[in-house]
């Protein structure tokens, strides 16, 4: 979408551009809009650092990091309670292979799992394990290895993030639907609602050698890959399809899908989603600070990353390359901005932790919305 610098929208863009220049990212697509309608897209940068790099598009494709977590994982598990085949207060036990549970694994519910209320802890460099083990275990090994930690508190007393979850929560899917979760993401969710590229392993699907990516760097793993193949080392030694991070799109698919999820929960049935099944992903569990899949403005510490003028029924995430999402329920607000922090360094979080605020306050004025909910 191309706009006269002279209009609202060039504070926005502005904006996008200094996070250039401030060595944010290199390459960066944010898209704004209320209600299901986009107003205003826009793209900066180039695909990596390299001087010949090509530039970003809006076509330009993006390692989603975490979104991963609601935009395949929480909803494909909304998809299965909709059609009757999982519930929310079913436990591990109910559906995993008792051999790789141990019992203080077994209870755990799926609904613990989805709020980050189970007690498994946040991270684990599973995938040394994981590459030392035999091509074939290695898409199921981060759920076994997940399954026997040991919990760090007990179930539903605290809330903690965690990926370990998450890698289990896949497993449940996989065996509930009979289908890996790439497949079935695919063809019971972003296909209803004609997303063609967001999906796992971007590179392995038909005309995907076409596909530009914006580049991540090699982290813990020297000689990987950069482009177009997942950032996070679980996933990526697991092949790819997880489900805490694998998930690749463009700015406008992940639009399109918070457009969906915000006219569901205002009573649209739109493609695959049911408005009551919407309602409540998207509503904090109760004692937390989380729902079903997304995180909310107080999941956040310190400085709010959706800025001053998001409203408390806001649901959102963060992913760690440098994507985020926000969507106010109630005012309507909707932004997406997904970058590649992460090529210019993983380590410094301070740079996109300054930039998201100011670039969602911009958004925000630019729609018209200046109440501060926060200071």
């Amino acid at each position: 979408m191309s706009l006269p610098v002279d209009t609202k929208w060039a504070p926005i863009y502005r904006i996008l551009k200094e996070g250039l220049k401030n060595q944010v990212y290199t390459a960066a697509v944010a898209l704004v809009g209320v209600k299901g309608e986009l107003l205003w897209e826009g793209a900066a940068g180039r695909l990596s650092g390299e001087p010949q790099a090509p530039a970003v598009t809006l076509e330009t494709v993006f390692d989603l990091a975490s979104l991963t977590k609601p935009l395949a994982t929480a909803l494909a598990v909304m998809r299965l309670r909709d059609k009757g085949q999982l519930a929310l207060d079913t436990t591990l036990s109910e559906i995993l292979p008792q051999e790789w549970l141990p019992e203080d694994k077994r209870r755990l519910t799926i609904l613990s799992l989805l709020a980050h209320r189970a007690g498994l802890p946040a991270w684990r460099p599973f995938y040394r394990e994981v590459l030392a083990a035999p091509p074939a275990e290695r898409p199921t090994l981060p759920a076994r290895l997940a399954a026997a930690t040991p919990l760090e508190y007990p179930p539903d007393t605290q809330t903690l993030y965690s990926d370990l979850g998450y890698m289990l929560l896949k497993e449940v899917v996989e065996a509930v639907a009979e289908e890996d979760l790439d497949s079935f993401c695919r063809r019971g969710i972003y296909r209803p609602l004609n997303l063609a590229t967001l999906g796992f392993n971007p590179q392995r699907q038909a005309g995907g050698h076409r596909l530009q990516f914006a580049a991540t760097e090699e982290g813990l793993i020297p000689g990987r890959n950069i482009s177009g193949e997942v950032h996070d080392e679980n996933a990526w030694a697991a092949g790819g399809v997880a489900g805490h991070a694998g998930l690749f799109g463009t700015g406008r698919e992940v639009f399109t899908m918070l457009a969906a999820l915000y006219a569901a929960y205002h009573g649209d049935r739109v493609g695959p989603f049911s408005p009551d099944s919407v309602r409540l992903f998207l509503t904090p569990v109760a004692g937390s600070s989380r729902t079903l899949g997304f995180d909310t403005l107080n999941a956040e510490a310190g400085q709010c990353s959706a800025g001053r003028y998001f409203s408390p029924m806001s649901v959102g995430h963060l992913g760690f390359t440098g994507a985020s999402f926000w969507l106010d329920l109630e005012l309507g607000q909707m932004v997406v901005l997904l970058t590649n922090r992460v090529h210019l360094g993983r380590d410094d979080k301070t740079r996109i932790q300054a930039f998201r605020p100011r670039f969602h306050e911009a958004a925000s004025k630019a729609l018209g919305f200046t109440k501060e909910f926060r200071k």
